[in-house]
C-alpha cells in the first residue's frame, strides 16, 4: 500500500494556473471554485511558484493585506518543494514531513505533472487500506474454521 507510486495517486491532473499579476482575491475565488488548496503561479509556460491556503492565511490575512490589491507574485511560495512521480507514498509522506509542507509538486524530469497534498495522501492510504481489507475478507470467506 505505501509502496504505490505517486504517479498512480495523482493520475492525470489539470492544475489550476494563474499569472503572478493576479490578485489574491481572484486566486481565492478560483481555488474555492475548483476545490483546491494550492495552485501554480505561472508566467506563460514558466512556473514561478505556488500559492496555497497557508500563504493566504500567513502572508495576506495575518499581515492585514487587502486580497483585492495584493498580487500573487508578492505572497506566493517561490521555488516550491517537489518530488519525482516515481516516488512512493511513504517517500512522499517523509518528504512532506521533512520539508514541513502540505503540498509537493510532482515532476517528470523538469516538467511539473501534478501536485500532491496531505489530503490526497490520506485518501490514498485509506482507499488502499480498505481495498486490502476487502481482499483479506474475500480470502477468508467460506474458509473452514
Amino acid at each position: 500500500m505505501l509502496e504505490n507510486k505517486i504517479a498512480d495517486v495523482i493520475g492525470r491532473q489539470s492544475l489550476l494556473r494563474l499569472s503572478p499579476d493576479t490578485s489574491v482575491a481572484v486566486a481565492a475565488r478560483q481555488m474555492a471554485e475548483h476545490h483546491v488548496g494550492a495552485m501554480l503561479v505561472c508566467e506563460g509556460d514558466v512556473m514561478c511558484g505556488i500559492f496555497t491556503e497557508r500563504d493566504m492565511l500567513e502572508r495576506v490575512v495575518a499581515a492585514n493585506l487587502s486580497p483585492g490589491s495584493t498580487l500573487l507574485q508578492d505572497v506566493m511560495t517561490p521555488d516550491p518543494a517537489a518530488i519525482s512521480e516515481s516516488e512512493t507514498l511513504v517517500q512522499t509522506i517523509f518528504a512532506m514531513k521533512e520539508r514541513r509542507t502540505r503540498h509537493l509538486l510532482v515532476k517528470r524530469g523538469d516538467k511539473v505533472v501534478g501536485m500532491i497534498s496531505v489530503h490526497d495522501l490520506l485518501r490514498a492510504v485509506v482507499d488502499s487500506s480498505l481495498a486490502e481489507q476487502q481482499q483479506l475478507d474475500a480470502l477468508w470467506e467460506g474458509f473452514p474454521v
